[in-house]
């Protein structure tokens, strides 16, 4: 049974839920209109003011499941909340805050969880305005593609290097123009080199197109997924015409990113959840192996919801589970790790340099630079350390991924601040990268100091925009 302490619009609204799903409950409030009002519906009340401790000696507390306190009165909440919390045992309490000075009260008095109807109803509001936004979004998009020739072939192009969100963000595009008798190709610049992400291709046997060089000619409408500017985090040469854009990381500083079509949404954790939502607002037939991509999708880039994750994530991984292969997404998830992995992981740990709570780690000279993020995010588990900076060096670049769970620092800031300057850099709160072309030290032919100077280089721009002037020197 529960126990509803208030019988106001909250009290009434909560007990009519209880009725649906057949749970007993009784309800006790101080106004006798109200309470009669109450029998009237068949619902279980009494009278009496929750302030007064004869009333509360008086619940019921033995074997209840659950009670609600959510009167208008902070004093009498306060109240009735320590007197049933000192029972034994004490029982699941949510309770009401009058205002959102009262919330810190409530918890101290030992609520389980406290509820501020003002602000309740003000997430909802965004939640739908966010839902109107996405439906119009997503009819936007489609009318958009519905204006092109049938004859029109259309370029999606992904960040460098592409990961799984960015690949299966890319599917749905594909899938929801070609819905359309629409032909488009995903294109991609640099390598494939996640282990998982290469078993993620190959399983759901994704249609894929490699680019060295600008944007073949029969590609007349150009869409970038899963990053916003040309040039920035992509090979595509800058000022290149774009005609759709669809990503969740934020534009870099001082650019306003233009297109037929843009939707940009820094607030979700993946670029698959955004598309997933255009799925539900068209009512679009999802195929199992296109909700399986999107998912892991979904997974990937928030690491498995621990990072940057929002409740449209989640909404969207709910949605998507009842679709997927599960057969399917077990065999991506466990591919074997490469021997280059393992070279790597092994050289970050041997190298790393540890400041305070930060660890910064040169691997040395790399064939893949998808290597990096796996060793950050092994090493930010080590104990004592809260953020993470690993990178490395190819033919023309070095190549950085940073990775952290401090609450003080954005490091996605925190690394455009530091090289967003000198080369492509950006990401969220918990996770980052950059690359930067090796510039005046593509002369240095003696690895050994290449390999200095450019630690030296990188080490001290990052601690400097991390606030850690002096250190590592």
């Amino acid at each position: 049974m529960y126990i509803i302490l208030g019988g106001g619009s909250i009290g009434v609204a909560l007990a009519r839920e209880l009725t649906r799903s057949r749970k007993d409950f009784l309800m006790v409030d101080a106004d006798p209109a109200r309470v009669e009002a109450l029998r009237e519906q068949d619902y279980e009340a009494v009278e009496g003011d929750i302030g007064s401790y004869r009333i509360l000696q008086e619940l019921p507390l033995k074997g209840v499941e659950g009670i609600f306190i959510l009167s208008s009165s902070q004093a009498a909440n306060v109240k009735a909340l320590e007197f049933v919390k000192s029972q034994s045992p004490a029982p699941f309490v949510m309770a009401r805050a009058v205002d959102l000075l009262t919330i810190d009260e409530l918890y101290r008095a030992g609520a389980d969880i406290v509820l501020h109807p003002p602000t309740i109803v003000a997430d909802e509001a965004l939640n739908e305005l966010q839902k109107m936004e996405l439906r119009g979004a997503a009819w936007q998009l489609m009318s958009y593609i519905k204006t092109l020739d049938p004859d029109q072939r259309i370029g999606i192009v992904v960040h460098d290097n592409p990961d799984s969100d960015a690949f299966a963000s890319a599917l749905c595009l594909r899938t929801m123009a070609e819905s359309l008798g629409r032909s488009a190709d995903i294109l991609y610049y640099g390598t494939i080199g996640h282990h998982e992400t290469r078993a993620f291709v190959n399983l759901l046997d994704i249609p894929l197109i490699h680019i060295t060089n600008g944007i073949p000619d029969r590609y007349s409408v150009i869409a970038l997924v899963d990053c916003n500017t040309p040039g920035k985090n992509n090979s595509l040469p800058r000022g290149t015409r774009v005609n759709v854009i669809i990503d969740h990381h934020p534009p870099p500083d001082g650019i306003e990113p233009g297109a037929d079509f843009v939707d940009i949404r820094p607030d979700v954790g993946a670029s698959s959840t955004m598309m997933t939502r255009y799925l539900q607002e068209l009512d679009f037939e999802l195929t199992s192996n296109l909700a399986t991509a999107l998912l892991y999708g979904i997974r990937t880039d928030t690491n498995e919801f621990k990072r940057n994750t929002s409740a449209a994530d989640l909404n969207a991984a709910a949605y998507l589970y009842g679709f997927v292969d599960k057969d399917l997404l077990s065999q991506i998830e466990t591919p074997s790790m490469s021997p280059e992995a393992m070279d790597v992981l092994g050289v970050a740990i041997r190298n790393k340099k540890i400041e305070g709570s930060y660890l910064i780690s040169n691997v040395g000279f790399i064939h893949d630079r998808d290597t990096l993020p796996q060793a950050a995010d092994y090493l930010l588990k080590l104990e004592g350390i809260s953020t993470v900076l690993v990178f490395g060096i190819t033919e023309d670049r070095i190549f950085i991924s940073a990775r952290s769970k401090d609450i003080r620092i954005n490091i996605g800031d925190a690394v455009q601040k530091a090289f967003g300057e000198i080369g492509s850099a950006g990401g969220h709160q918990k996770t980052a990268a950059a690359q930067i072309p090796l510039g005046v030290f593509s002369g240095v032919k003696d690895r050994a100091i290449l390999m200095k100077l450019t630690e030296e280089a990188v080490t001290r721009r990052f601690l400097a925009a991390v606030g850690m002037e002096g250190q590592g020197e």
